[in-house]
C-alpha cells in the first residue's frame, strides 16, 4: 500500500503546485485482466527522468513490461502487480531507486507439476511456512495443526487466476511451501465412517494421524497430519523442490478408524 499512498500525495502535490501543466495519468485494466499504468507529462519540467526498458514473463499470469522514456510512462503487469507498476513509476521520476520485483518461481512448469501432478486422484493443500528448519521438520514428523486444519492451509485448483490468486494471498506467511496430498479415495471413505459416528465436530484431517492429540500452550487439541501424505516443499524465490521419499498419498492405517 506505501506506493499507492505515494501516487495519491505525488497527484495531490502536482495539482496544487503545477496547476497548469497537465498530466494524463490512466490506470486501467488490460484484455487479459492485468494492469496498464500510463503517465504523459511531457509538457512539464520534471526532470531527472530514468530511461527504463523492462520486462519478464513467466506466463500468461505472471508477467510486466515496462517502457518509460522522454517523460512518458508505459507499464503492463498481470492483475496481481498494479502496486508494483506504482513502484517503478516511482523509481521513473526519481523519488526512490528501490522497487524489485522478488524473484518469484511459484508458476514455473516445474513447480506446478510438482504440486498438480496427483490432482486427479488426490486432494491438494499448500501451507506457507518462513523458515526451511520447519519444512523439513514436516516431512520428518508430519503437519500440526490446531483449531481446524482449512485455517492454516489452502485447498488447491488447477486453475490459473485460483492459483495466482491463493499465492498471492499466502505469500507473506513464508517462502517455503509445504505440497500436502491426500487420496480422494482415503478422504472420502473417512468422511462416510465420521459421518456414521454422530460426531459433527470431527474432521477427516484430524484423524489420518497415529499420534496422540496433544495440547498447546493455550489446550487447544494440536493433530499431526502423517507425514505420509507431506509430498514435500518447494522455495518459490529459488525454485528448489525437496520430496518426501515416504510420500504416500493413498496410505491408511488401523489408527486412523481408531481415531474416530
Amino acid at each position: 500500500m506505501e506506493n499507492f499512498k505515494w501516487l495519491d500525495k505525488w497527484y495531490s502535490k502536482h495539482v496544487i503546485e503545477n496547476h497548469k501543466e497537465n498530466i494524463s495519468l490512466e490506470i486501467k485494466n488490460s484484455s487479459d485482466m492485468g494492469w496498464i499504468l500510463k503517465v504523459d507529462f511531457r509538457i512539464t519540467d520534471y526532470k531527472h527522468l530514468k530511461l527504463m526498458n523492462e520486462s519478464k514473463k513467466v506466463s500468461d499470469y505472471n508477467y510486466f513490461r515496462i517502457e518509460a522514456q522522454d517523460k512518458q510512462f508505459y507499464g503492463e503487469a498481470d492483475f496481481t502487480k498494479l502496486d508494483f507498476l506504482i513502484g517503478k513509476f516511482r523509481a521513473f521520476v526519481g523519488e526512490t531507486d528501490i522497487h524489485s520485483l522478488e524473484n518469484d518461481f511459484f508458476l514455473n512448469p516445474d513447480i506446478q507439476s510438482f504440486i498438480f501432478e496427483e490432482e486427479k486422484d488426490s486432494l491438494i493443500f499448500l501451507h506457507y511456512t518462513y523458515e526451511k528448519e520447519v519444512a523439513e521438520k514436516i516431512i520428518n514428523t508430519g503437519f500440526n495443526f490446531s483449531v481446524a486444519f482449512d485455517k492454516t492451509t489452502t485447498s488447491m485448483y488447477n486453475d490459473p487466476i485460483d492459483i495466482n490468486y491463493n499465492h498471492l494471498v499466502r505469500k507473506p506467511f513464508g517462502k517455503f511451501v509445504i505440497v500436502i496430498c491426500i487420496s480422494k479415495e482415503i478422504y472420502h471413505k473417512y468422511s462416510k465412517l465420521v459421518s456414521k459416528s454422530g460426531n459433527r465436530y470431527l474432521k477427516v484431517e484430524e484423524i489420518l494421524s497415529e499420534k496422540p492429540v496433544s495440547k498447546n500452550e493455550l489446550s487447544e487439541d494440536v493433530y499431526t497430519l502423517n507425514r505420509k501424505f507431506i509430498k514435500g516443499f518447494f522455495n518459490y524465490t529459488t525454485g528448489e523442490i525437496i520430496t518426501n521419499k515416504e510420500f504416500n498419498s493413498k496410505y491408511d492405517s488401523d489408527q486412523f478408524r481408531k481415531n474416530i
